[in-house]
């Protein structure tokens, strides 16, 4: 791996996701669709009746009427991908009715209804429609077909029945919906999340160590002509730094997780040693806590490179105190300061980072130079 193929690789891991989460989603939306066609298979049961009576003229006539309305608008609501309009279902409630004096199946057209009005597009909507539905349809039958309850009675029954148990299942549809949308809000936050957390980490590593290798190239200039051994091992040194940045740049990308300490302490020496700046270290043992050592490796390599490029200072005092409750690394320098601090994207990632896991970062600043305090809970792991 390289830096140039970095850009790359983070495009794959960005678009990899998006084309599996719209595939079942377009799927399931298709089957839904056309698994409404199968409904139809329902309407032959209007003329089961046939097989006990021969049907007259106007029966027949009117029955195949009703029948060619119902294909239309079935046809219309599964155009509008089962979404239908209130008139569409009052429509077919109507042929119902209008075919009950004739066919003892026309309670089958109330059932379609009931289950359409489930799927209006309000489900306070849904809801009141069917109860009226259901109420004009009772009151029908005890008016006028009280001799056939049986007949009418199972309309009341099924529709009431199908038309609920549509409106849970558009219940269920509606939050599958929600839950769908959910989870691509959550997606996206986080690979916005990961963009920020690559940006910080190539931010961090990068600005340390490259400002390492312009240190130390100058000093192997300075050094050529008087110290030749000596300005090879800077230029060495450098060679080293660049292969190490080549690996933290890696690392960074699949995820900062065993940035050590103790090593970070071990390059902040090198490198303010190198920058011609006084280091006084005061490190205690901190093994076994090491999420919090990562990120405090981090806000230790930040620190230093901010003392090495901008403070102007002679001295750096770095001192990391443990205790019960947490881990506190203290960056101090004597380089002069207005006193007013402009926070980069270095410092700015570094709260963040100390923020994720409960911690605090105090930055004081001041014309005696600037303390920086980082502060790793350890009680929250």
């Amino acid at each position: 791996m390289t830096v140039a193929s970095l850009p790359r690789d983070i495009a794959a891991m960005d678009q990899a996701t998006p084309s599996k989460e719209k595939a079942p989603a377009n799927a399931g939306a298709n089957f839904r669709r056309n698994g409404s066609l199968i409904f139809l298979s329902y309407l032959p049961f209007y003329f089961v009746a046939w097989f006990n009576h021969r049907p007259d003229t106007l029966e027949l006539v009117a029955s195949i009427a009703g029948l060619l309305v119902f294909i239309g608008l079935f046809w219309t609501i599964w155009r509008q991908r089962g979404r239908p309009v209130l008139w569409q279902v009052l429509a077919i409630y109507g042929i119902g009715l209008a075919l009950s004096p004739f066919n003892a199946g026309w309670s089958v057209y109330t059932i379609y209804a009931m289950s359409f009005a489930s799927r209006l597009q309000s489900r306070r909507m849904s809801i009141r429609v069917m109860i009226a539905l259901e109420i004009v349809l009772l009151v029908v039958g005890l008016a006028f077909y009280r001799q056939v309850w049986p007949i009418w009675a199972s309309g009341v029954l099924f529709g009431g029945i199908t038309g609920f148990a549509t409106l849970m299942q558009m219940d269920v549809e509606r939050k599958n919906q929600e839950l769908a949308v959910a989870h691509e809000e959550v997606r996206a936050l986080a690979t916005t999340a990961e963009r920020e957390r690559i940006s910080r980490d190539l931010h961090d590593l990068l600005g340390h160590t490259l400002t390492l290798v312009a240190v130390k190239a100058e000093l192997a200039a300075r050094l050529v002509s008087r110290d030749a051994e000596a300005a090879e091992r800077e230029m060495q040194a450098v060679a080293a730094a660049a292969r190490e940045a080549l690996s933290e740049v890696r690392t960074a990308v699949v995820g900062m997780k065993g940035a050590s300490l103790a090593f970070e302490i071990d390059k902040a020496r090198q490198a303010l040693a190198a920058a011609d700046i006084r280091a006084e270290i005061s490190a205690l043992t901190t093994d076994g806590h090491p999420a919090q050592e990562a990120v405090l490796a981090m806000a230790l390599r930040e620190g230093v490179t901010n003392v090495i490029r901008h403070a102007g200072a002679k001295h750096c005092d770095i001192k990391l105190e443990p205790s019960a409750k947490a881990l506190v690394l203290t960056i101090a320098d004597d380089g002069p300061s207005s006193g007013k601090l402009v926070e980069g994207s270095g410092l700015k990632g570094m709260r963040a980072r100390l923020a994720a896991i409960g911690g605090a970062l105090d930055i004081k600043s001041d014309k005696a130079g600037t303390r920086l305090t980082a502060t790793a809970p350890l009680e929250t792991f």
